[in-house]
């Protein structure tokens, strides 16, 4: 058989067991079987089952690794070799799991430094989501019921932001919670919108509409688009009763603030006219856009305190999400006071760590690992 160009690499992964290696293939070229292969080396180097840590990321994938680390060691006691007869033994208990639930293991193990009550439920993905239903149910009467919100949350409706919208902000912060945690990722303060005024506009409509005597021709389309739409728009912007009232006006369609109309030869400057209209046209959206910003900036603080009491909840009842467990976990082993210990006690319980699947971008399985296989616990 004709020797594979990187026959030295796959044989180091089953020699040199006591280096950190980083495995990268493509798809199919045997990067879980190597990692089998290491699993089985280290069992034969005296490494106990129990001792061995080997993640992946799906319940799929974990299941497929157990199988065949389970059968590779079946062969190996068939052939005699008492340590694999230990290591059958071990081998449903071993950390051979999903990253989230070798977190659990983490917490279980440490529940009173991860500040977990004795008995800690994890909620599958449906669970989870008919929990974040009632939670943002009883927020969504909250917020619509909150006297200090109330012109924040008009605003924000009569600026097109739907209550999906703000749904949809509360589901993307409750899956990245940790992050909601960091007050730089949420800056701005806890102020009110400022008022909606479309005076701009009214002032540069009405001096657009002042140009109109640069035309020649009284019967020009350009001209009859600036009668008909433009003044009696502006018109009804000047007289609008409330912010809201002007809102509604800005978030009309129509006027577009665009035409092609008009011939060329009646107008003085004909494309001064429309590059004018198009700027107004584009200061309306400004507008609109900046009232949106602004009320979702001030919402997303209400949502970021209910993510967060959310999570404080879930900890507090051990009723945990999958994402809950990966940032308690390593919540757990940054703290300050209990992370040392924690982490020294890990690496006496694993001596090997394997990583299927590793995912640079990954901020926290990327920490995880170090915090648990660093050379140095302090």
């Amino acid at each position: 058989m004709t020797a594979l160009t990187d026959d030295a690499a796959r044989a180091r992964i089953t020699t040199d067991l006591d280096a950190t290696l980083f495995v990268e293939a493509g798809a199919g070229s045997g990067k879980t079987r190597s990692l089998v292969d290491r699993v089985v080396a280290l069992v034969r180097s005296g490494i106990a089952m129990r001792e061995i840590a080997a993640i992946t990321f799906t319940e799929k994938a974990a299941a497929e690794l157990l199988d065949r680390i389970r059968r590779r060691c079946e062969t190996e006691a068939n052939a005699g070799d008492p340590r694999f007869r230990t290591a059958l033994e071990q081998v449903d208990a071993a950390a051979i799991c999903t990253l989230h639930a070798f977190a659990q293991r983490i917490l279980t193990e440490h529940p009173i430094e991860a500040l977990l009550p004795p008995n800690v439920e994890v909620l599958d993905e449906v669970a989870s989501q008919i929990a974040f239903e009632q939670r943002w149910r009883q927020f969504r009467d909250r917020l619509l019921d909150d006297a200090r919100l109330e012109r924040t949350v008009l605003l924000a409706l009569a600026a097109g932001v739907r209550l999906d919208d703000i749904r949809h902000l509360a589901s993307v912060l409750g899956d990245n919670w940790d992050l909601v945690a960091d007050k730089q990722r949420l800056p701005w303060d806890r102020v009110e919108p400022d008022p909606c005024d479309a005076s701009e506009i009214i002032a540069r409509g009405t001096a657009l509409l002042g140009r109109r005597s640069e035309c020649s021709d009284p019967d020009d389309k350009l001209a009859i688009y600036l009668d008909d739409q433009i003044a009696p728009y502006l018109e009804q912007l000047g007289a609008a009763a409330d912010e809201y009232a002007v809102l509604e006006l800005l978030m009309r369609r129509k006027p577009t603030f665009s035409s092609r109309a008009g011939r060329k030869t009646n107008w003085r400057d004909k494309q001064g006219i429309l590059d004018e209209l198009s700027a107004i046209g584009a200061c309306r959206q400004r507008l609109v856009d900046e009232v949106a910003r602004q009320t979702v900036q001030r919402i997303a603080l209400e949502v970021a305190d209910f993510t967060m009491t959310a999570a404080a909840e879930r900890r507090a009842g051990g009723r945990l999400e999958f994402h809950d467990l990966l940032v308690l976990a390593r919540e757990l082993l940054r703290d300050d006071e209990h992370g040392v210990g924690v982490r020294r006690a890990l690496q006496r319980r694993y001596r090997r760590l394997l990583l299927d699947e590793f995912q640079d971008t990954d901020p926290i399985q990327v920490e995880l690992a170090v915090l648990i296989a660093a050379d140095d616990p302090d």
